[in-house]
């Protein structure tokens, strides 16, 4: 019989699978180290993006802020601007205050009372006079209450007095000045225009 000897075939069959192997796993190796490789190199980009977006998410907030603070600079003058005009409306409206206290004191004062001193202080007025009778000071008085600048009229003094031949009634009274009302200013009225 003969003999084949079929070792040195299967020793190079086993040697080529072996080979076989070790080529698969080299390939899977690199296949997982160029996988590892571009992960890490696509998980760079996104970082270096990331920062990249951050570097101008920032730019832009100080940007804001800066507006914000020019924002805040404008609504202080624009405060102190509402202020002025509303100083400038109660001068206005002050103005012609004491022309009108007068106006209405003309118009109150009877032709049998004459006044000797009249003082305004602030929302106060008093005012001293000499008058023919109690009568006519109190009609004084009446007339003071009717008008429409005036009210809480109060008399502190009346005496009887003498001036020359003639008796008079000195007397002394206070009150209170009304200020009209302030005007309020609506932003429908001045055109939503505010500055």
């Amino acid at each position: 019989m003969i003999r084949i000897n079929l070792l040195p075939y299967r020793d190079a069959r086993r040697h080529g699978q072996i080979l076989q192997y070790i080529l698969v796993a080299l390939a899977a190796l690199a296949i997982t180290i160029v996988l590892i490789l571009s992960s890490y190199s696509w998980s760079t980009l996104q970082l270096v993006d990331a920062q990249d977006r951050l570097k101008n998410v920032q730019g832009e907030n100080q940007a804001l802020k800066t507006k914000i603070g020019e924002l805040s600079k404008f609504k202080e003058v624009q405060a102190e601007v509402q202020r002025k005009l509303d100083l400038v409306d109660t001068l206005q409206r002050g103005r012609f205050r004491s022309l009108e206290s007068m106006q209405g004191l003309s118009v109150a004062i009877p032709k049998n009372v004459w006044l000797t001193d009249v003082k305004d202080s602030g929302g106060t007025i008093s005012i001293s006079g000499l008058g023919e009778s109690n009568r006519a000071v109190a009609a004084f008085m009446r007339a003071l209450e009717n008008q429409p600048v005036f009210s809480g009229v109060n008399l502190k003094l009346i005496k009887r007095e003498n001036k020359g031949n003639v008796v008079m009634r000195s007397f002394s009274l206070t009150m209170n000045r009304i200020d009209p009302p302030l005007e309020v200013k609506s932003d429908k009225a001045s055109g939503g225009n505010a500055l």
